[in-house]
């Protein structure tokens, strides 16, 4: 299908160039609303006053047809969407975290987006040494040049003369 990212025929016109008034469809102003309007969509309660559960940006994007690049795009170039949008951020974290921990969501599912989309880590430490000494660091010393030898044959897959 034509059209799309340089996938213009020239009878459907060319793309944005930069400078161009058409391309400017979004001034600060647009994404600074478009930015609260999010915010807002988070914050919406029913009729009851309880929270409506809107908890992730991707939809209320989709429910306005539009994309994450967008989002991207506007970041970039406006400093005040992107303060307002790392604000959706945090709350798009607070409610998987208060929802998770009522036990309103799936709690896998919860661990899977903070940790994918939010910065969590899942690991365990554990500690690969011997009385605070890494096990790469301990150095084994051979007293004598026999011994060595000796070692040298067991290596090589000979059997010792007599047990070391």
């Amino acid at each position: 299908m034509p059209g799309g990212n340089k996938n213009i025929k020239p009878e459907d016109g060319h793309q944005f160039q930069p400078g161009e008034k058409a391309a400017e469809k979004y001034t600060k102003k647009i994404a600074e609303q478009l930015a609260n309007e999010l915010l807002d969509w988070m914050e919406e309660v029913d009729e009851n006053g309880k929270d409506s559960g809107h908890i992730f940006i991707c939809d209320f994007l989709a429910d306005r047809r539009l994309t994450k690049n967008l989002c991207s795009y506007l970041a970039r170039k406006f400093s005040s969407f992107s303060d307002l949008l790392e604000i959706a951020k945090l709350k798009q974290e607070a409610k998987l975290l208060k929802y998770g921990v009522a036990d309103r969501l799936n709690a896998s599912m919860t661990k899977f987006v903070l940790i994918n989309h939010h910065d969590y880590v899942d690991r365990q430490n554990i500690d690969h040494t011997t009385q605070g000494q890494a096990v790469n660091d301990i150095q084994i010393r051979v007293a004598d040049k026999a011994t060595i030898d000796k070692v040298k044959k067991l290596l090589n897959g000979d059997k010792p003369d007599q047990d070391i």
